[in-house]
């Protein structure tokens, strides 16, 4: 029953603040509407992993005064939420998307940026639109994996979206890394850790029904030293970015074998409309 609840609290929750976003962003002038969708995307998604029972609890420092692309592991269906709730960010996704029903009108409220999966970063229009989002202070968050995995390993990044930043001299790269470390109210083990991740042949809405049945989840999130794009074409710096991530994804390994306590998180983050 409970699953039931937190099912359709998280749908309300969704649907409601991005119809919310949808009428006032229209409001305001043009340039003001990337950090408007930013900030009132953030605050839904706190109260979205407050109702599910999720926190979250960054570690290192994350830079909000360089445009930049957050490069980060990809684990399941919630990661965008998850995520979403800690930063100021708007995401890159398959143009299919938007013709989905409620969630076509959820991407739009909420500034994704559309890109087409044959031709992913390649048009000058989609690059300009991450840089220029980039540049009114929201980063750009991609998954360059491509899909989702256990996060015991990085699958090879794809080069495709790092064609917006590659050579930017005012641009920058964001390493993260982030996963699960205590699952109803357990601390996780690299193998039991595994349990909230989404892989093949479970669908999407199966992955969402599944970790909404597994009780408190808490996540850590780990930040590394941004990576300059300056002078660096995709294909560099996507080596470079994933050096980095998998000695994030080390790290986190490492301390989790050695004995772990999680900071208490906040029930919420201050976020101002």
């Amino acid at each position: 029953m409970m699953r039931v609840i937190k099912a359709i609290r998280f749908f309300f929750v969704m649907v409601g603040y991005s119809l919310h976003m949808l009428i006032t962003g229209r409001l305001l002038e043009a340039g003001r509407r990337p950090m408007h969708s930013a900030l009132r995307q953030r605050a839904g998604c706190i109260s979205l992993i407050k109702g599910l029972g999720f926190t979250a609890e960054v570690r290192g420092s994350y830079p909000k005064d360089i445009p930049s692309l957050i490069v980060s592991n990809h684990i399941g269906t919630l990661d965008p939420w998850i995520l979403a709730s800690q930063f100021n960010v708007a995401f890159v996704a398959k143009a299919e998307m938007g013709t989905w029903p409620v969630i076509g009108m959820v991407c739009r409220a909420v500034g994704i940026i559309f890109a087409h999966r044959k031709n992913v970063m390649k048009t000058s229009g989609t690059v300009n639109e991450i840089q220029d989002r980039m540049r009114s202070g929201v980063s750009v968050l991609i998954f360059p994996e491509g899909t989702t995995s256990n996060g015991q390993q990085l699958l090879p990044f794809k080069t495709g979206g790092f064609q917006a930043v590659a050579g930017m001299e005012d641009g920058y790269i964001i390493p993260m890394y982030f996963h699960a470390r205590s699952i109803g109210g357990k601390e996780v083990t690299t193998a039991s850790r595994e349990t909230v991740t989404w892989s093949s042949p479970q669908g999407m809405f199966a992955n969402i029904w599944h970790v909404l049945g597994l009780g408190p989840l808490h996540f850590v999130i780990r930040i590394g030293e941004p990576i300059p794009a300056s002078g660096r074409d995709r294909k560099e710096l996507a080596r470079s970015s994933q050096e980095a991530v998998q000695r994030l994804m080390d790290e986190e390994i490492a301390e989790l074998t050695s004995g772990y306590q999680p900071i208490p998180a906040l029930d919420a983050q201050a976020v101002h409309p």
